[in-house]
């Protein structure tokens, strides 16, 4: 049985029931809705929530009139981030090359900025920040947890911004004329944290290829914080350099 509320009862659901497919045969079928929805007393609409986000990740196969049975995700193209001289964005990035991307905001709050993330954005510690938390896919495949922290005095707009489908990048230029001249990246290998192994459905403590990203305006001031860990399957990234020009 869920206990928890809103957002949070749906995310139980999902993590308990993708924990359970973890242990499941591949073929297996789940219960019927009625069940699950009894078993963890959540409406339909919950309970669909998380099984189309399961659906979506390929853990589970709907078969029409027969039920919902246990998949394997299936490793599709490689999809690797491209850095040259210009800040566009992981969104337009991918969909520049013609690809799809869509996203899963998973959070969307208005937390206290820790002294790691104040530091970077220049805010006071335990000033507001918005917290986006996503899952990024590129023609259906997932390709990367992202968390993102922007100040909310700055930039409030982003605590309501529906993220779902559009660049955060181009949000902020449209809304607030913000133009991202720079930023600056680190590339490291990170281990996967519980929430996060469970998101990319992994296992917790796998090294996975983390990008963090500080992006800054015109003006030197720091716009966004993100750290983004990818999918084993697409843990690729493609740089071009350009030397200083004939004369210079």
């Amino acid at each position: 049985m869920v206990t928890a509320t809103g957002t949070a009862k749906y995310r139980a659901v999902h993590d308990e029931l993708l924990r359970r497919i973890r242990e499941m045969a591949v073929g297996d079928r789940l219960p019927s809705e009625p069940e699950l929805c009894e078993e963890f007393a959540v409406s339909r609409i919950t309970l669909r929530k998380a099984v189309d986000g399961l659906v979506q990740d390929g853990w589970l196969a709907r078969e029409h009139g027969r039920g919902t049975f246990v998949t394997e995700p299936v490793a599709g193209d490689h999809y690797p981030e491209h850095f040259a001289d210009v800040v566009t964005g992981f969104h337009r990035q991918q969909t520049s090359a013609g690809n799809v991307v869509t996203t899963r905001v998973l959070r969307q709050e208005l937390v206290p900025a820790g002294a790691q993330v104040a530091r970077l954005l220049e805010l006071e510690e335990g000033e507001g920040v918005v917290e986006l938390v996503r899952l990024r896919y590129v023609n259906g495949q997932l390709h990367q947890h992202v968390f993102t922290w922007v100040p909310h005095t700055r930039y409030p707009g982003v605590y309501t911004g529906d993220f779902s489908d559009q660049s955060l990048y181009a949000f902020l230029q449209e809304q607030y004329g913000v133009s991202l001249v720079r930023n600056d990246m680190t590339v490291r290998v990170d281990e996967a944290a519980p929430d996060v192994a469970l998101n990319l459905g992994v296992s917790a403590g796998l090294r996975l290829l983390t990008i963090d990203s500080l992006v800054f305006d015109a003006d030197g001031t720091p716009v966004a914080f993100g750290t983004a860990r990818h999918a084993p399957e697409n843990s690729e990234i493609s740089l071009t350099l350009h030397g200083p020009r004939p004369g210079v």
